[in-house]
């Protein structure tokens, strides 16, 4: 008999185990127990994890795993609008229960209170699974913002031009970093945008990015005539010594949007990155081409990596999957495709 429950500090070891030998060898988790702790670690349950595991019976060898993040993990004020995201999902080929996958994902469901249930990242064989469970599905756009000083590319092929972001006055951003915090806007200030799903708040940037064990992410206040109105996450990925500035996260009205390519633009002079890249759902394509942005065609002649480790000169598709009442504004900084593969040197 399979029983499910949550990962226990007991249960870390065997989990690791099945990561090397049914998942991934040298999955990141098993060799920087650091990261794993920080994103799945105990929180709000202490001694507990965010994974589901399946056992044969009650201490037998583990036949399958659920990873999940709750965003109340990286702000306790979101428990009442709390959105889970699912991560590593996989079922042992020789697993005797049969419909293990789907009871790991009921359980996950029934005993995390959440007001979004989500997933990005997974092949296209399984949008009809994820459709019949009544998830909504659909695909994140990709835009890219190149750096008309750029001259050559080494990391995206781009045959399209630079185009320059519209002049929008008014808008300015402060970078700000976690010792710096006490400027962060308050959540009062952004309670507005908490319409929509996932709800952020400046607590959760705090601890999502800056607070980040192993990237080193920039958050910058977005202000409008001198008043905070939203926040912005970026960092920095390297190949073969060159730069791309990956936007991540975003919470903020839409309309400041066409001026946020002014603001990363500026960013991408001064490191002297190649491009700024982002992907999103939620947000009117067109106000990401006001910005600057450049819409990717996944299928087409253009190539922006998503893959940096190790680097791959593909484009990538982030499909997704979320249940929830309300609108969803997706980012790449959403669920676990924002994390490392591996520790480069």
């Amino acid at each position: 008999m399979v029983t499910i429950r949550r990962c226990r500090n007991e249960d870390v070891a065997d989990l690791f185990a099945f990561l090397e030998t049914h998942w991934k060898p040298g999955h990141i988790f098993t060799v920087h127990r650091a990261l794993f702790d920080w994103q799945h670690g105990p929180g709000h349950r202490p001694g507990e994890y965010g994974f589901a595991v399946a056992r044969e019976d009650e201490h037998g060898p583990i036949v399958g795993i659920l990873g999940y993040i709750p965003t109340c993990r990286f702000d306790s004020s979101l428990a009442c609008d709390n959105t889970v995201w699912l991560a590593l999902w996989k079922v042992r080929d020789d697993a005797k229960a049969s419909g293990l996958g789907l009871q790991l994902l009921k359980y996950v469901s029934e005993s995390e209170p959440w007001t979004t249930l989500g997933v990005i990242g997974f092949n296209a064989d399984v949008v009809r699974l994820y459709q019949a469970l009544g998830f909504t599905t659909g695909e994140l756009r990709h835009y890219v913002l190149p750096n008309p000083d750029a001259g050559i590319y080494v990391l995206a092929r781009l045959r399209a031009t630079a185009s320059i972001p519209d002049d929008v006055h008014g808008i300015t951003s402060v970078p700000v970093d976690a010792t710096d915090s006490v400027h962060f806007p308050d959540s009062a200030r952004l309670a507005k945008f908490h319409g929509r799903a996932p709800a952020k708040t400046p607590a959760f940037f705090l601890n999502r990015y800056l607070r980040h064990p192993v990237y080193r992410y920039r958050c910058d206040i977005i202000r409008r005539d001198g008043r905070s109105v939203g926040l912005l996450a970026t960092r920095i990925a390297t190949y073969a010594g060159r730069k791309a500035v990956r936007v991540v996260d975003y919470l903020g009205p839409d309309d400041a949007v066409p001026a946020l390519g002014g603001v990363i633009l500026r960013h991408v002079r001064a490191i002297g990155a190649e491009y700024a890249d982002v992907y999103n759902w939620g947000i009117a394509p067109e106000l990401f081409a006001r910005a600057g942005f450049i819409e990717i065609d996944p299928d087409g002649p253009d190539v922006v990596p998503d893959h940096f480790e190790p680097f791959e000169a593909t484009n990538v598709r982030l499909r997704f999957a979320v249940k929830s009442n309300r609108p969803v504004v997706l980012f790449k900084g959403d669920g676990d495709q924002d994390r490392p593969n591996r520790i480069m040197p």
